[in-house]
């Protein structure tokens, strides 16, 4: 089986629309993203209708500009590799869809693959991918701790309500400071206390399970008294607030994946998803992780966010393991990782 040499990943789960053409495993040509966050901030949350909206306006000019800026041209293209799930359905059908009609155009294969799988990779370009590890998927709309045995991944634990990345646009907007709430809470985090506010650790009946929705109700609480609504006089500083909840989530995020490391005898952990471009994240867990001698890897600031790169890097794995996608394949919202 020849190897492609030509890779095009396609990314539209949610709110970005990405097209990348990677040569080879690791050499990204290009990388294209189509953002469509300015539409959403005055609602405080993605709408499913824009975003779709957006990715079917923009994926034919992304397409386009992604093979200008890899100096080559479609019928260059060896393999496609497009996100099938999960995401939100009217943007995923719309990479789907766009996939399957110029693999056939083309006459070339194309891979679904998991949103989430190619988070895992972004952190792996130019490296020599750990035969064992344990990854951490944090995003707005994921929190998952995974078992990567040989680059096949297995479900350790996940979310049982809200994901962190949701838990910081929910807290944000508690706070009056908008959306998208991780990056405005991480960068005012570093002028509080992140000892001002104690929050409760959360339980759960499964080891590694997470738990966000009870942190969101506690802050509610410290800034508005609970039997009249109104602003609790009492209430900590934005930046004690922002600092104390940081604390606290990215506290039991480290917890749980260095227990994992130490609950399967693996030295490495990979970092995937919008959440790990946060600073105290990245800070913390590279420090407690090198006290116990275990090696940590973040994407660059770049591949952290929704892109096409990581999904081509992750399809043109699948591929050479012989996976191939019919064009009976389509969008799956709910798909999930197992």
């Amino acid at each position: 089986m020849r190897c492609p040499r030509y890779v095009l990943g396609i990314e539209t789960s949610c709110d970005e629309t990405s097209c990348a053409v990677l040569r080879g495993r690791d050499e990204i040509l290009s990388n294209v993203v189509s953002s469509s966050l300015f539409r959403h901030k005055k609602f405080g949350g993605v709408v499913p209708e824009i975003a779709s909206r957006h990715c079917m306006e923009q994926i034919q000019c992304v397409f386009e500009e992604a093979l200008r800026e890899a100096k080559i041209k479609a019928a260059d293209l060896d393999l496609i590799a497009v996100t099938r799930g999960p995401g939100l359905i009217g943007s995923l059908f719309v990479g789907v869809s766009f996939a399957k009609a110029l693999a056939y155009q083309l006459k070339i294969p194309f891979v679904g693959v998991h949103h989430m799988e190619g988070h895992l990779v972004a952190s792996l370009f130019g490296q020599v991918e750990p035969r064992l590890y344990v990854g951490l998927l944090v995003s707005g709309g994921h929190t998952i701790l995974t078992f990567c045995e040989k680059g096949k991944i297995h479900v350790l634990g996940e979310t049982v309500d809200d994901a962190v990345g949701e838990a910081y646009d929910k807290v944000a907007k508690l706070m009056g400071l908008g959306y998208p709430g991780g990056p405005v809470l991480d960068k005012l985090a570093k002028r509080g206390n992140p000892r001002a506010v104690h929050f409760t650790r959360p339980k759960q009946d499964k080891r590694f399970d997470f738990s966000f929705s009870g942190v969101k109700t506690a802050v509610l609480y410290k800034l508005r008294d609970p039997r009249t609504g109104q602003p609790n006089p009492e209430a900590p500083s934005r930046a004690d607030m922002a600092a104390s909840f940081q604390h606290a989530v990215i506290g039991w995020l480290v917890e749980k994946v260095i227990d994992a490391c130490e609950f399967k005898g693996v030295s490495d952990i990979v970092v995937g998803g919008g959440v790990s471009a946060n600073s105290y994240l990245r800070e913390k867990l590279a420090r407690d992780g090198a006290a116990k001698g275990i090696k940590v890897r973040f994407p660059p600031f770049s591949l952290s966010t929704d892109n096409a790169a990581m999904i081509a890097r992750r399809g043109l794995e699948l591929y050479a393991r012989g996976v191939r996608s019919s064009y009976k394949m389509t969008a799956d919202p709910g798909l999930a990782l197992v």
